[in-house]
């Protein structure tokens, strides 16, 4: 590591190899003239990421233990600065007391940046939530705490617009100098509400903790911004097209192959390249259906079953042992336990053998194409085609599957709301629950025909 005299034109100069991740420059009384210099400090350095991020480390021994510390940014810390900071750190080494020994000391609170703010509030915290939870807080705050690097696919990579995590925007500004404008120039990037707030969300939750641990003695910056208004659409389904639909799913209309037998010469090949065409088809289709046939026999979530494998199914005894389950809370302080078991119908198992059939090597239930150890994700040319169909609107989507059967049940078969909030693993929320009934659930339908039955009509 280069030893130098740190000045504030060697800080503005320094930068870090190619070749390495960061750069650490050590003050030196020789400077790069070669001439000698007072006033250089032991201990000091001057850390230079591959990024470009420029900081003030201190090195030390405590207890025969090596640390290092760092500072600050050299946006808010100028070396004069950093090396009164490091004779403080001294003195107090000397004294033998540890400088680290508070972290959350507010005297450095001021010294805080953005960027070590979100690292702690990382470690702290967002460590001990769901694995889902920290991707999503990394995509809008820190990508740099993501843990494996972003799928690349086809999906949207025309109309997707590329945004700057919250962490990235301000990664050297002082924690406690981000203002309400500050963070209304971070959301004006988000055109979509969904986005705007997700986003809002996990940066008012950053700044509240920091509040609470009194890193900053201030005001939520994201206060007096509101989140956007959700509109959402029902899509509520008739009588006839939930007939069509569960027509179309255990009653697949396939097309049938060309034969090949009695051609020759080009007409063969042009007929077997339409025959394998219409077979691929065929065999999305047939996917397709099984996929979607399951979800509505067990009002299960996509999610459910993309990441079910064929031991959690037992034919015998027609059970489905969930793993890709929420978790039933039972109480305040017991959740069940790590699947849940739920009845399935036959016509289920014998979609589970067909697709045990299509994979006999799988473990997974429904695998992807190109790589048998991962999930599916998605059927979007198969689901093209089934929106084609007649009978079938083209805003269904595969989630709606389970919102029809829900409402079948609540309204054909008479089952409670508690029975289905536990089947389908609402946690016992009924109003979760009330969501489902498209529109073919009324409370006060009961009243109206009382009404009229009352006066004779």
């Amino acid at each position: 590591m280069p030893k130098l005299f740190l000045d504030d034109s060697v800080v503005l100069a320094a930068n870090c190899p190619s070749e390495k991740d960061q750069e650490i420059y050590w003050d030196h009384p020789v400077g790069l003239d070669r001439r000698i210099r007072n006033g250089s400090v032991s201990g000091l350095g001057l850390r230079v990421t591959a990024l470009g991020h420029k900081s003030f480390v201190h090195a030390y021994q405590f207890n025969g233990k090596r640390y290092r510390k760092a500072l600050g940014s050299t946006i808010v810390l100028n070396v004069a600065s950093a090396r009164l900071a490091v004779g403080q750190r001294q003195r107090q080494l000397e004294a033998g007391e540890n400088p680290d020994l508070d972290d959350c000391d507010k005297r450095r609170a001021h010294l805080l940046t953005v960027r070590e703010a979100i690292d702690r509030y990382w470690e702290s915290h967002i460590q001990t939530l769901s694995a889902g939870y920290q991707v999503n807080f990394a995509i809008f705050v820190a990508t740099w705490h993501r843990k494996r690097p972003k799928k690349v696919t086809r999906r949207g990579h025309n109309i997707r617009k590329p945004y700057i995590d919250f962490g990235s925007m301000f990664a050297d500004r002082p924690f406690s100098s981000i203002k309400p404008l500050d963070t209304e120039r971070f959301q004006r990037q988000f055109s979509s509400p969904y986005s705007h707030n997700d986003a809002l969300g996990h940066v008012t939750a950053l700044f509240n903790w920091a509040i609470r641990m009194q890193l900053v003695d201030m005001r939520n910056p994201c206060s007096p911004i509101r989140a956007r208004k959700v509109m959402r659409r029902r899509r509520d389904y008739s009588t006839e097209q939930i007939r069509q639909i569960a027509a179309h799913i255990f009653y697949p209309i396939l097309d049938v192959p060309p034969e090949t037998a009695k051609l020759e010469g080009l007409a063969k090949r042009d007929t077997a390249l339409v025959k394998a065409r219409i077979t691929t088809t065929n065999d999305q289709m047939q996917e397709l259906c099984n996929f979607m046939g399951i979800l509505f026999l067990t009002m299960a979530r996509p999610s459910d079953l993309t990441n079910a494998e064929f031991d959690h199914f037992d034919l015998e005894k027609l059970v489905w042992h969930k793993h890709n389950t929420k978790g039933l809370k039972l109480s305040r302080s017991l959740y069940e336990y790590a699947y849940r078991s739920v009845p399935i119908h036959p016509r289920v198992a014998g979609m589970v053998q067909a697709q045990r059939l299509r994979w006999p090597e799988s473990k997974l239930l429904f695998p992807s194409h190109t790589d048998m150890a991962l999930p599916r994700d998605n059927f979007r040319k198969g689901l093209d085609r089934f929106k084609a169909l007649p009978g079938v609107p083209e805003y269904f989507q595969l989630y709606d599957l389970k919102r029809i059967a829900i409402s079948l049940m609540l309204t054909g078969q008479g089952v409670s709301h508690e029975a289905i909030s536990h089947y389908v693993d609402h946690k016992g929320n009924l109003e979760t629950t009330m969501i489902y009934d498209l529109g073919l659930v009324d409370p006060l339908r009961p009243v109206t025909e009382r009404l009229g039955v009352l006066l004779g009509i």
